[in-house]
């Protein structure tokens, strides 16, 4: 009988040992998948104002470029329709364009299983 009390006790602590390390790796896991999503976040945020700052320029200079043939006046109302134009196919594009990447790389950091191939794509 005490044969098997020991053998339970060892199939106890193992099991004990076990969860503790699961735990632990669950751990380690969230904070590197929670890592890469804030930094992923980070980045695209100084990009997007990167690109607003470039955009600006790039619309002022054209403006400029249209007040050789134009109006002052109407080349800032062709400028600003033409960003309406791009608001409206980004509206309507937001699908493919927003929503369907951003699932993609969620689906792909926290459902995907960890491996070396993996860590090198998530990596933006």
């Amino acid at each position: 009988m005490s044969e098997k009390t020991e053998e339970m006790r060892s199939v106890w602590k193992a099991m004990l040992t076990y969860l503790k390390l699961q735990i632990e790796n669950l751990k380690l896991v969230s904070t590197e998948k929670s890592a890469i999503l804030m930094s992923t976040c980070v980045v695209a945020v100084v990009f997007g104002i990167l690109m607003a700052f470039a955009l600006l320029f790039i619309s002022i200079g054209l403006v400029l470029l249209l007040a050789t043939a134009l109006p002052v006046f109407w080349c800032f109302i062709i400028m600003g329709g033409v960003y309406i134009v791009a608001g409206i196919i980004v509206y309507f594009m937001r699908t493919t364009l927003v929503t369907n990447p951003i699932a993609r790389f969620l689906s792909r950091l926290f459902l995907d299983e960890p491996n070396a191939e993996n860590d090198n794509k998530n990596t933006i």
